[in-house]
């Protein structure tokens, strides 16, 4: 603006008033960086006609706030490219709001990929299955078994060297 609101800042004008009292050998290293040049916006306040259209669909939408009072009804337009940018005007007074995510309007969805299924750590078997306790009853019936089997085991050992004593005779 003519009032010098908004100006650009070069970033170099401050590092060389600082390197001014440093060495002869920086200031060749100094004149061998190209000098930076100031980037040229688009002017503002620019009319809304000239904005681009999305497929057909007009950049801005316009409406009225209340039509019940039109003496108090202040006029509203709505970005149809930056979905939360809204500009508002009563009179000669108006201003400008964004409330937004900081994306331009895409006629696509965004369907990010799935993720891959999770990897099985381990198959369920018989031991990680979890069983019922046994009765106490079902675990003497199980105790005695077990010891009517080894008992049967030590008499057939001992037959077995019988019957090698008698041979060896």
């Amino acid at each position: 603006l003519p009032q010098g609101r908004t100006k650009w800042w070069n970033p170099s004008e401050n590092a060389e008033k600082e390197e001014e009292d440093e060495d002869e050998d920086e200031e060749e290293m100094k004149a061998e960086t190209e000098e930076i040049e100031p980037e040229q916006g688009p002017p503002l306040l620019t009319p809304i006609g000239a904005d681009a259209e999305i497929e057909s669909i007009k950049a801005w939408t316009a409406k009225i706030s209340s039509s019940l009072i039109p003496q108090y009804a202040c006029a509203f337009l709505r970005s149809n490219l930056w979905p939360g940018a809204y500009a508002f005007s009563r009179g000669m007074a108006w201003e400008n709001i964004y409330v937004g995510y900081g994306h331009k309007y895409v006629t696509t969805d965004y369907g990010p990929e799935l993720p891959p299924l999770p990897a099985n750590e381990y198959n369920d078997g018989p031991e990680i299955v979890e069983a019922d306790d046994p009765l106490p009853e079902d675990e003497a019936k199980a105790k005695a078994a077990e010891e009517q089997k080894a008992e049967e085991e030590e008499e057939e050992e001992e037959e077995e060297e019988g019957n090698g004593d008698d041979e060896d005779d």
